[in-house]
C-alpha cells in the first residue's frame, strides 16, 4: 500500500494487516496501532504484544 492508501484506509476504519516475509505462526498480525511515514510505518500487531517497523508495501486490508 502506499501512504495515501494506508491513510484513506484508516480514515475509514479499515483493519490492516502486515504481510510478514518471515511470518511466526501463531502471532495476529492484524495492525493495532500504526505510525505512517513516507515508505514505512511503525505498527503494533499481535494484539498489541510486538513492534516492528515495516515497509508500507507488506501493509494490506485485513483478510476477512
Amino acid at each position: 500500500m502506499t501512504k495515501k492508501q494506508i491513510e484513506s484506509a484508516i480514515k475509514k476504519g479499515a483493519k490492516l494487516w502486515w504481510n510478514d516475509p518471515d511470518p511466526i505462526k501463531g502471532n495476529d498480525y492484524t495492525v493495532d496501532d500504526i505510525e505512517v511515514f513516507d515508505e514505512m510505518s511503525i505498527i503494533s500487531y499481535n494484539k498489541g504484544n510486538s513492534e516492528a517497523e515495516v515497509y508500507n508495501h507488506e501493509l494490506s486490508l485485513k483478510p476477512i
